[in-house]
């Protein structure tokens, strides 16, 4: 009997323990995921400990720039992601867009935090707002360059009559089609990166570089900030810090214990139905006194 009993308890363990699990896993993931509070972003100290121009390019895109200014050509290489806090200044002119590329590592994350200001020498007539975006390079080289450069040909007016699906084909897209700042004198936001490295055409991994870009000129985006009419001067400060990773093993667990629990749990159910009959069990005898006429 105690055998039994045993073998019921364990049973339903089992069971209550398949429907529990995917609440579980769900709770810790959210419980050791880093919170980003407002009052506590980008505690950056004045001064870079390290060389900030080994890991960073800059890239401007300027009315006055010819087609071999876009490429940037002067840029070296980046061999290494951003590992450290850092700060800088940046100047935007007007009609213009100013933008830095970097390299990020998936055991960090990420927070930027950029503030605008009018410059002294050219002062913006249309307030001091202005746009900011994190797009990939392909996004960046492929089809933000050339919608600066094509920015006064009459083919942008027909963006809006394509269907939404449709115009990531022809058209830059934020990172994750979320990170975009527009309208804003100020502010931050946060991302951190699954991959670090891409495979290459000619053989081994190149790093990914992200185009952190502050665009003062009016683009093909609805939403966006028009022109300031002036330079702007952008404060940048880039907070890291370390960022728990999983296991990507976790992720295939938690979607399948779900599946697996409902197909586990009728089966669990039905042989423990069917089982209750099956049981040896001493009968106690009892005598029945026979009455005769």
């Amino acid at each position: 009997m105690i055998g039994l009993s045993f073998k019921r308890k364990l049973s339903a363990v089992i069971l209550n323990s398949c429907f529990l699990m995917p609440m579980v896993l769900i709770t810790v993931v959210i419980s050791i995921t880093p919170i980003v509070q407002a009052d506590s972003v980008c505690e950056v100290p004045a001064s870079n400990s390290w060389d900030i121009d080994e890991r960073i390019n800059y890239h401007y895109l300027n009315p006055t720039s010819d087609w071999f200014d876009g490429l940037d050509s002067e840029n070296q290489p980046i061999w290494a992601p951003i590992s450290q806090d850092f700060s800088m200044e940046l100047s935007v002119n007007n009609d213009s867009a100013t933008a830095i590329s970097m390299a990020l590592s998936p055991g960090k994350s990420y927070t930027f935090c950029y503030t605008y200001s009018g410059d002294v020498d050219s002062p913006p007539s249309n307030g001091v707002k202005a746009d900011v975006y994190l797009m990939s390079q392909g996004n960046y080289r492929d089809f933000y360059y050339w919608n600066y450069e094509d920015r006064t040909e009459n083919w942008l007016d027909e963006f809006d009559s394509l269907p939404v699906e449709y115009r990531d084909m022809i058209t830059w897209m934020p990172f994750r089609d979320v990170h975009s700042y527009e309208k804003s004198e100020s502010g931050y936001f946060s991302v951190s990166v699954d991959t670090q490295t891409s495979s290459s055409w000619f053989g081994g991994d190149q790093l990914i570089e992200y185009y952190l870009v502050f665009d003062n000129w009016d683009n093909n985006r609805n939403t966006d900030q028009e022109s300031a009419g002036g330079a702007l001067n952008v404060e940048l400060l880039v907070d890291v810090e370390d960022r728990l990773i999983l296991p990507k093993f976790t992720a295939y667990i938690l979607l399948s214990v779900l599946p697996l629990s409902c197909l586990i749990a009728p089966l669990i159910i039905n042989s423990k139905y069917h089982s209750y009959g099956l049981d040896k069990e001493q009968v106690e005898e009892i005598e029945i006194p026979i009455l005769e006429n």
